[in-house]
């Protein structure tokens, strides 16, 4: 199969909770497209978080944020690995916060992080510590 082909089918996978298939198909995909970062990457980071690859998903991570340095989504997700993986939670409260006030509810929003952008169940937990670090979790 052709790389959009396996970024379909990986989403398909990763929105059902196959994460190793998903991962299987995106770094394929990934393969495929060289060393072109497309905006898939950000995905196939985060079902390496969720699948405990957390050297591959931050390696990717970095590469994406070089990419897209302004992408809200970008910005929380890598919010989480600076956590995550690092276990930087001042990096981590600095990153999340660059991200524009209004943006910035969304990615604290559970509810949106599950339907709209569909993130695993690892990158919503990490995320919310870092929302409830610096006050903006959901309340109690």
């Amino acid at each position: 199969p052709d790389a959009i082909i396996l970024q379909n089918r990986a989403r398909a996978r990763e929105l059902n909770g196959f994460y190793s298939g998903a991962d299987r198909d995106y770094t394929t995909a990934i393969s495929m497209t060289a060393n072109e970062v497309n905006p898939f990457w950000l995905r196939s980071s985060i079902v390496k978080y969720q699948i405990g690859d957390k050297n591959g998903a931050m390696d990717l991570m970095k590469r994406v944020e070089n990419r897209f340095p302004e992408a809200p989504e970008v910005r929380a997700a890598y919010a989480c690995l600076l956590l995550g993986v690092k276990g930087d939670q001042e990096a981590a409260q600095r990153k999340f916060l660059e991200i524009p006030d209004r943006q910035r509810k969304n990615f604290s929003d559970e509810s949106y992080l599950r339907s709209v952008v569909s993130w695993p169940p690892a990158m919503i937990e990490t995320l919310s510590v870092v929302t409830k670090a610096v006050g903006e979790g959901p309340s109690p």
